[in-house]
């Protein structure tokens, strides 16, 4: 513990080293995640958002590793290769709270896959907003703890640029990019080709992976612009599996699922019109499609079980905004309609016996939600959602089955914000959201609709955004969210007590997330930020208890340094407190150990080519960001990686 004192007292002790000509950027930060531009500072809601500076100067190697050093926000890896990570915050922890985005695209799945973020290649990234706080006026189903929309790179008028980077990484890992860029004044281009490789840090973690991605922005007038996006990637993993505590202890890099894989592919296309109406305001109409795949075998006692899914999601949106005076008064109006079509077809093998399903879920969304602007500096928000949304299955293998569910749900938000000064805010909110069930919890294996209701909730949330001068920023929110039907895997429910999905009875997730951003001089900035999550059922047999994988205290702080004008050292120090091990609803069993990772990376840049080198984990510690109690209470971990390194060149043409 004491050379991590002796880092944040080194960090703590350069706060007063004011220079006088040490600022922060408090310009008017515009974010799309609300779906219209606006300012963070009239969002009444805890804001924020990672720029491509700020990616530039990380320590990061993938968008997780971003993400973990934001406030609230709990990330999970289960093979410390980021190829099996779930992203949510405001105390959920399964990856299926959060809305998450790219250019207004939902990637949520309707399975329990969640998100593979494996596809989002961190070269690609322009910029990420973060909305903490229930977003389901705007965003509807999995949107209830928040949102972050992942803004990709495009082209600009600009002769072109090609920019070309090769990394090699502990495990045998090494990684090549390369990226186009450019345009001219009415149109921009963005591609980017990558290819991943490593054996991973435990015995079959090896993954292998391809993408290809591009961008295609242009002016057909002054009043229509088109934005064209595709994208795909493969990918090839092992699946080492969970260790209990005497093989974590004798082997932590060992596997029992020596044969385990997964093969992954995905494509997307994604293309916008944005129509000028002149006082009508804007118009942008939308399409977009994904298709996701995976061939997975696994072996119990020697057969395996394979599993082969085909996802696919197609939406079409429109959306109005109106950005003007009404009665002297200027509002900011946005309003529209979303309809999602997703389709599952699933088939299952085992000891030569096969299953087929066929499910899907169509979804209907209409929202509304207006700025109301009392003063340059007061603002009041109203808005809603209307959803209808229909699940159908169909199960073929020793019967054929069907079956259908209907959901009707609704979303309100109000808030206000007070803008005292620049960079500076105080706002309150209230918000109703809920969660549809996903089809792997909906549906049981013959096909049959369990007895689930969506999770819904009500959210009170106040915070502070307050600036001192133009040299440091800090901000506090504090939220409480009553939560109803949540749902959840009970390891002993169901009629034989072999596990089922349930609601929950009622839970109560109340937190404080804090943070700060500093400019010491104009080298130096350091940042910081702690949170505070209490997660609990309010009634029922568990009433009392606190709720798995979510810890009580987590903060980050991290600083990065420019020195001799061409070279660039960041660090930062990520603290994840205890929590209680997956399936653990009695609390019965010690909580997981808590952890604190170190990173750091050094870059140097001379003209148009940078060399780094980077450290994960420098003070090499043993820790597992997941772990699950098995069957007769075994328990069961995922050991993350030890000391680990990389190094690279980029070159910029």
């Amino acid at each position: 513990m004491r050379k991590y004192l002796i880092l944040i007292m080194m960090l703590a002790a350069s706060l007063p080293a004011w220079a006088d000509d040490a600022t922060l950027s408090l310009d008017e930060i515009v974010v799309t995640a609300t779906r219209t531009e606006e300012e963070t500072d009239k969002i009444s809601s805890n804001v924020t958002v990672i720029t491509q500076e700020e990616i530039k100067k990380s320590t990061a190697t993938n968008v997780q590793d971003l993400l973990r050093t934001e406030a609230g926000i709990i990330v999970q890896d289960l093979y410390g290769t980021g190829t099996k990570s779930t992203v949510d915050m405001r105390g959920f922890a399964r990856g299926l709270n959060t809305a998450i985005l790219m250019d207004g695209r939902k990637l949520n799945e309707i399975d329990l896959s969640g998100v593979d973020w494996t596809t989002i290649p961190l070269e690609n990234i322009e910029r990420i907003e973060i909305v903490r706080g229930t977003e389901s006026v705007l965003y509807g189903d999995n949107a209830m703890a928040g949102a972050i929309n992942i803004i990709t790179k495009k082209g600009f008028a600009a002769k072109p640029e090609i920019v070309l980077d090769g990394r090699l990484e502990s495990y045998s890992g090494h990684t090549e990019l390369g990226t186009l860029t450019g345009g001219t004044e009415k149109m921009g281009y963005f591609f980017l080709l990558k290819h991943r490789q490593s054996s991973g840090y435990r015995d079959n973690s090896d993954f292998t992976a391809g993408d290809m991605d591009g961008r295609l922005n242009f002016k057909l007038t002054d009043n229509v612009a088109f934005d064209v996006a595709a994208g795909y990637h493969t990918d090839e993993q092992g699946l080492p599996g969970g260790l209990t505590e005497s093989q974590v202890d004798r082997d932590r890099r060992q596997t029992t699922k020596p044969d385990d894989h997964v093969d992954n592919d995905q494509q997307y296309v994604n293309a916008k019109a944005n129509i000028t109406l002149g006082n009508w305001g804007d118009l942008e109409m939308g399409v977009s499609y994904n298709n996701r795949s995976f061939d997975s075998d696994l072996f119990f006692f020697g057969s395996s079980f394979n599993t082969r899914r085909d996802t696919e999601t197609s939406g079409v949106h429109a959306k109005l905004t109106l950005d003007k005076k009404i009665a002297d008064f200027w509002n900011l109006l946005v309003t529209g309609v979303d309809y999602y079509y997703s389709s599952v077809t699933n088939r299952t093998t085992f000891f030569g016996s096969s299953t087929y399903s066929d499910i899907s879920k169509n979804e209907l969304g209409l929202f509304i939600q207006d700025e109301f602007f009392i003063t340059d500096k007061l603002s009041l928000s109203l808005g809603g959602r209307y959803s209808n949304t229909r699940f159908g299955d169909t199960v073929s293998g020793f019967t054929r089955v069907s079956d259908s569910q209907k959901f009707i749900d609704q979303a309100y938000r109000a808030g206000a914000t007070f803008n005292y000064t620049k960079g500076s805010k105080v706002y309150i909110n209230y918000a109703r959201g809920y969660r549809l069930p996903t089809t792997d919890e909906l549906f049981d294996f013959t096909g049959v609709i369990t007895d689930l209701r969506p999770e819904t909730s009500d959210t009170y949330e106040a915070g502070i955004v307050h600036a001192f001068g133009n040299r440091l920023q800090m901000r506090l929110t504090v939220y409480t969210m009553n939560v109803r039907d949540e749902l959840f895997f009970n390891p002993t429910g169901g009629s034989f007590g072999l596990g089922a999905n349930e609601n929950l009875d009622k839970t109560r997730h109340f937190g404080v997330e804090t943070g700060l951003v500093a400019a010491i001089t104009d080298s130096l900035s350091v940042f910081g930020n702690f949170t505070y999550t209490d997660v609990k059922f309010e009634s029922g047999p568990y009433d009392g208890n606190h709720i798995q994988l979510v810890p009580e205290y987590s903060a980050s702080v991290g600083a990065d340094y420019r020195f001799l004008k061409s070279f660039l050292f960041a660090a930062n120090a990520n603290w994840v407190g205890q929590k209680y091990l997956d399936n653990d609803v009695l609390n019965n069993f010690d909580k997981m150990d808590s952890y604190i990772v170190v990173n750091a990376k050094l870059s140097y840049t001379y003209k148009s080519l940078t060399a780094y080198v980077g450290a994960n984990n420098i003070f090499n510690e043993k820790y597992s960001e997941y772990g699950i109690v098995g069957a007769g209470g075994l328990k069961n971990f995922y050991p993350a990686p030890e000391s680990n390194f990389y190094g690279g060149l980029r070159l910029a043409l």
